[in-house]
């Protein structure tokens, strides 16, 4: 059960490798659709106190990515996983978002700066088992709230800054409770708890071709922690990351393009040092 935490991770999967919450908008009536397929793997994972044990794990994740300006200052976005694993495959988590951009500041010779918020849910697509080996995912639902700031200068070049909080509103189910307690009497269950995160991003993007690099930082201040051999409830672990991680896309045509992408888990609490590369594709409707 240690890997089950990689997914909640993963599930931000979007054109670009943008994540369902960039400081883009699409504009009225404009749809895109990104189907992508990640391949990751670790040897290892990050538990609390800095410890690291030798667990690893390999799976691939095929994801598909759609948003729609609804107008030229709201758009919807939407996601969709499939997990394999060596264990079990299937449908996972899935995600509805709206990003609102309330007012762009024009700052003449340096550029633009964009405000935009957002928020949305994160939940599951599919009746899978947290608690069963190989599981799909944590099973979570998670409400996010996001300030995205970014600053486009008159080269093209930008600076994203983005900062939010998640609320967990899933449940420990209690036959999963009774699950452990049956192997642990004393197991007290802990709820999934809340957790921040801090995105950095620098990209050009251009008629043909879009770069980027971003640093990410997610904060969890309480929940369960792993501990090898012991049986708990992945769910209620507190997660906490530092990642990095870039994006390489080119269009021809400016109607379909082709991307690929990286990301790095460096560290973190109860997370597994993961590496993703993912392939995928935008369509522009």
């Amino acid at each position: 059960m240690p890997y089950l935490l990689f997914f909640l991770l993963l599930i931000p999967i979007g054109a670009s490798a943008q994540g369902p919450l960039d400081g883009f908008m699409k504009g009225s009536g404009h749809l895109d659709l990104a189907p992508s397929f990640s391949f990751n793997s670790a040897n290892s994972i990050a538990g609390a106190n800095g410890q690291v044990y030798p667990v690893g794990y390999s799976g691939s994740l095929l994801g598909l990515f759609g948003t729609y300006g609804l107008t030229d200052q709201l758009d919807l976005v939407g996601t969709a996983a499939y997990v394999f694993t060596d264990q079990r495959s299937g449908l996972q988590d899935g995600g509805l978002f709206v990003k609102y951009r309330p007012f762009v500041l024009e700052t003449g010779t340096a550029g633009s700066v964009s405000f935009i918020l957002a928020s949305g849910a994160t939940f599951p697509i599919a009746n899978y088992q947290p608690t069963a080996t190989g599981a799909l995912g944590q099973k979570a639902v998670v409400v996010p709230g996001r300030l995205i700031v970014q600053w486009t200068t008159p080269l093209g070049l930008f600076f994203n800054l983005t900062g939010g909080y998640n609320w967990r509103l899933d449940q420990l189910a209690a036959d999963d409770i009774s699950a452990v307690r049956r192997v642990r009497p004393d197991y007290q269950p802990v709820q999934p708890p809340d957790f921040s995160t801090f995105l950095f991003k620098i990209g050009l993007p251009a008629r043909h071709y879009y770069l980027d690099a971003w640093l990410e930082y997610q904060h969890t201040a309480g929940g369960a922690d792993y501990q090898p051999e012991v049986l708990d409830l992945p769910q209620s672990y507190g997660v906490s990351i530092r990642q990095i991680g870039g994006t390489a896309y080119y269009s021809e045509n400016e109607r379909t393009g082709f991307y690929v992408s990286t990301g790095y888990i460096l560290g973190g609490r109860n997370t597994s040092l993961l590496f993703r590369a993912t392939v995928g594709m935008v369509i522009k409707l």
